[in-house]
């Protein structure tokens, strides 16, 4: 017996933009106070004419603060929001210029309970057949066209949207039921619900919940499980007719049906699998946040600029050092998640308790007995004490606060049996001027000379501990890792090789755009971009020996933010990498606000990093052959591939055909297969040229691809691969079992391609 499925694929241009979010600097406001300015957030680099959506949030604040705007020009709201009144949350569509208009009104109100207020601020394209719900920060896409259920749930599951996989809708409240039918204009709509195991046993049968039983038994109200959502029509459901699958807006209506599986209905697919909006993983949603005080209040804060690192792949934990110590100590368990705010709240991990130092603070005060003194010679200021007030070795006095006249650090130069002396770092002009209020208790001495009438006493310093935000490795990167570096990034590499003397020498010096790409091409770390680093981006993309391990360090690249915008092409070996980010608390400081730069080593292209801006932006040409830094504009013409699985007895073979390559050099697919039901075996290649192929196999999924990197050749409508599975048990379809996601292919002239399925 054989079964042939067919499904065309279109790989549709991609062109990254820099699409950013700006966030002000953060300030304090006022408690208990209404209307206090708040503005400051942009958006950039999207297209000037794309709907977006944008979401405006107050995930950390004093319970009943609120936000407004006072412009809402061209601007919708997302279903379940209106503009008028005071918010704590805000979704809606627009371009981005109405957007920037609204973002430009945005005020705040605050209650009289202090506490930070972190406003955050999300947008992303919002194409057209697709609806938020801001309600669980899901997208729905409506299919019109008619399918049999069986058919829906099984097209659903073989889409993508966002970096989500799609599946087929599920109802699990009375807010999504109202959603889907505000948003839908068909009527009888399937959503993922079937009793077709047993009979009056109603299961959701998609997305996260899958396998949630919500009824025991057939009839409107009998079995209904408390606390799982159920919307049925009067007498259903009756299983009349062996109606094994639900159906929502059932004649038009708003509740629900059953119906059997040769209804041809609509349908809708959802993408999603969290309950709350803001831990959504979306890629290509841009973020930015800024946390303010209200009153006077600590708060630590790491603004992270990424691109597609969320809260499922990124955490920190604070750790903290004691004065003389090498040893950093987690200051919690607990590890804080990078969210889709875009940064880390860490003020509830820092250590405000102080500890005692071996140094020690002198003070002097008004007194009646010349015990210290100062002496200005050639514009250096020395302080002189009188040794009989030092009851600890001279050297260990690192700060000194004398009257009104100086406060602040000091070097030990020397001692004597009468005096220990030390250096002033500033002039101290209270101390000749005649402005210090103590002018009675100081007497020139001449020669330069002013004695104090004081009293010294002699205090052990105490400061905070030194305290940092280590960044963790989690085991989901790896899967994304994956993901981002592909075909495009290994071609755009050799590209630029080539410029600089080696392989090809067929590029025109246009590969690299901006200097920061160096840092992330010099995958080997050692400060060289050179062939090296070319083929082992090649021997990742082909599983013959991955770039990632066990240490954070080993994928990712981080940099302050201000250093990652300075990176040029002369320095760009220099730049200062790190693992860890210190705070130094400073007494009267209330706000810390850290921002940094993460970024994917091997990410060439740079299509999943933050954009570089500033003066990060020249000095490229002192790279050979780096001549432009414009990005083409020209988006090549769609290739199509079509794709064919064969079930011949306990052998699924996957096909993957190009029938239009139009001078691609390289693709790259993820085959993701059930592994509790198929084995991979092997895989086959018919591609002409001098090619690289490969065929990674990952325990539940298999990275395919090609790549070409002689600089002349490139893949036509003859390229197959052929993919062979070994079923571990007997079946008649494979329905499920295998899904394709398409990752990445790059054109001859370097533009990348970004795969999506029809």
């Amino acid at each position: 017996m054989r079964i042939f499925l067919a499904i065309l694929f279109s790989l549709i241009s991609f062109l990254g933009s820099g699409q950013t979010i700006t966030a002000p600097d953060s300030k304090s406001f006022t408690l208990n106070t209404s209307g206090q300015d708040a503005s400051g957030f942009s958006l950039s680099g999207f297209n000037s004419t794309a709907v977006l959506l944008c979401a405006i949030g107050l995930p950390v604040a004093p319970t009943g603060t609120t936000f407004y705007m006072t412009r809402f020009d061209g601007l919708t709201p997302a279903s379940g929001f209106n503009f008028s009144g005071n918010k704590n949350r805000l979704v809606f569509t627009g371009t981005m210029a109405n957007i920037n208009a609204a973002l430009a009104t945005l005020k705040i109100n605050t209650t009289a309970t202090s506490g930070n207020i972190q406003i955050s601020v999300s947008a992303t394209v919002n194409p057209a057949g697709f609806f938020y719900n801001p309600s669980n920060g899901h997208f729905y896409r409506p299919i019109s066209t008619g399918a049999t259920y069986t058919n829906a749930r099984a097209a659903a599951l073989n889409t993508t949207f966002k970096g989500q996989p799609g599946y087929l809708v599920t109802i699990t409240s009375a807010d999504e039921d109202a959603f889907v039918f505000s948003n839908v204009p068909q009527a009888s709509i399937w959503f993922a619900l079937t009793d077709e195991v047993v009979e009056g046993q109603w299961r959701i049968d998609a997305g996260p919940e899958r396998g949630t039983l919500i009824k025991t038994s057939n009839g409107q109200t009998a079995g209904n499980i408390q606390g799982q959502y159920n919307n049925w029509a009067g007498g259903e459901p009756n299983n009349s007719g062996n109606e094994d699958y639900a159906v929502t807006k059932w004649g038009g209506g708003s509740q629900w049906n059953d119906l059997p599986n040769n209804f041809s209905c609509p349908y809708v697919i959802e993408y999603g699998t969290w309950t709350n909006p803001d831990d959504q993983t979306f890629t290509e949603f841009y973020t930015n946040s800024t946390t303010h005080s209200n009153g006077q209040v600590l708060s630590v804060r790491f603004n992270v600029s990424t691109s597609n690192i969320t809260n499922s792949n990124l955490t920190g934990t604070m750790h903290y050092q004691p004065a003389g110590s090498a040893t950093w100590t987690p200051s919690t368990n607990t590890a804080r998640p990078m969210t889709l705010l875009g940064g880390m709240d860490v003020t509830s991990d820092i250590d405000t308790a102080k500890i005692s130092t071996n140094t020690f603070l002198s003070t002097i005060t008004p007194g009646q007995v010349e015990w210290s003194y100062i002496n200005l010679f050639n514009n250096t200021v020395r302080l002189h004490i009188d040794k009989r007030k030092i009851e600890m070795s001279p050297d260990l006095i690192s700060h000194v606060n004398i009257l009104d006249v100086y406060s602040g650090p000091v070097t030990f130069l020397s001692s004597d049996i009468y005096w220990a002396m030390y250096t002033i770092p500033v002039q101290v002009p209270k101390l000749t001027d005649g402005t210090s209020q103590y002018n009675s208790y100081i007497r020139n001495a001449g020669y330069g000379n002013y004695a104090f009438l004081c009293e010294v006493t002699m205090t052990q310093q105490r400061e905070y501990k030194k305290q940092a935000l280590f960044l963790n490795y989690n085991s989901s990167l790896s899967t994304l890792y994956n993901s981002v570096v592909t075909v495009s990034d290994v071609y755009t590499a050799f590209r630029q090789l080539a410029t600089q003397g080696g392989l090809t020498g067929t590029s025109n010096g246009t590969a690299f755009t901006s200097p920061i790409q160096y840092i992330a091409a010099d995958v080997d770390g050692d400060g060289l971009f050179n062939e090296k680093d070319c083929f082992d981006l090649l021997r990742h993309i082909t599983g013959a020996q991955p770039l990632e391990a066990s240490n954070l360090t080993d994928i990712i690249r981080i940099l302050s933010r201000s250093a990652y915008d300075g990176v040029t092409g002369s320095n760009w070996n220099t730049a200062p990498q790190k693992s860890f980010y210190s705070i130094d608390l400073i007494d009267g400081v209330l706000t810390y606000t850290n921002n940094i730069s993460v970024f994917w080593k091997g990410d060439v292209n740079m299509s999943h990093s933050p954009s570089q801006s500033g003066s990060g932006q020249i000095n490229m040409s002192v790279n050979p052959g780096v001549k432009s830094m414009s990005l083409s504009t020209s988006a090549p013409s769609d290739i199509k591939a079509s794709i064919i699985s064969e079930l011949v007895e306990d052998e699924l073979s996957l096909t993957v055909q190009l029938d239009q390559a139009q001078n691609a050099v390289g693709v790259q697919f993820m085959i993701h297969y059930d592994n509790s039901m198929l084995s991979y075996r092997e895989a086959r290649f018919t591609v002409v040229g001098s090619s690289t192929n490969f065929a990674s196999d990952k325990g539940n999924y298999v990275s395919l691809g090609s790549l070409i990197t002689d600089g002349n050749s490139s893949l036509d409508n003859s390229t197959k691969y052929v993919l062979k599975f070994k079923t571990k048990s007997k079946m008649k379809n494979t329905l499920g079992l295998i899904s394709v996601y398409p990752v990445d292919a790059v054109t001859k002239d370097g533009s990348q391609i970004k795969i999506s399925i029809r």
